[in-house]
């Protein structure tokens, strides 16, 4: 597989566990230990009770839905190549937390709003594994 061209991510003490964890491919959120709510991206503070006691949890089990998409016919790089589809996807269990990545495993113009995908992670800028989805496996 070819790697995501791009900008490497800023790496804070906030994502480092996260982009450590993807680089074994295992997709973290935050969850509050306070109260209880998960969220991505991470930053550190919870965006409901504004507490600092977020630790991570691992996304498991039968993949996701995707809840938005759009498709880019813009070659916003030069060895971009278009097109391609980047989708916004919930999960079971874990309300409210939508992760965003490119699709894989259909053509851009067959993903659908509430297909079912599983999380897959390509090779990105810097050496870094970039979260993305796979259609048609979940």
């Amino acid at each position: 597989m070819n790697a995501t061209i791009g900008i490497p991510p800023a790496v804070t003490e906030e994502t480092e566990p996260f982009w450590n964890a993807a680089r074994d491919g295992r997709l973290l959120i935050e969850r509050c230990r306070d109260c209880g709510a998960e969220s991505f991206p991470p930053r550190g503070i919870c965006r409901s009770c504004r507490a600092r006691t977020m630790e991570w949890t691992e996304i498991t089990g039968a993949g996701g839905e995707v809840y938005s998409l759009t498709v880019n016919h813009q070659r916003w790089l030069p060895d971009l190549e278009v097109p391609y589809a980047i989708v916004l996807v919930e999960f079971p269990g874990h309300p409210g937390v939508r992760v965003a990545g490119r699709l894989r495993g259909c053509s851009p113009e067959d993903a659908t709003i509430g297909m079912r995908v599983e999380v897959g992670f390509e090779p990105g800028p810097g050496g870094f594994a970039i979260p993305s989805f796979v259609a048609g496996t979940a």
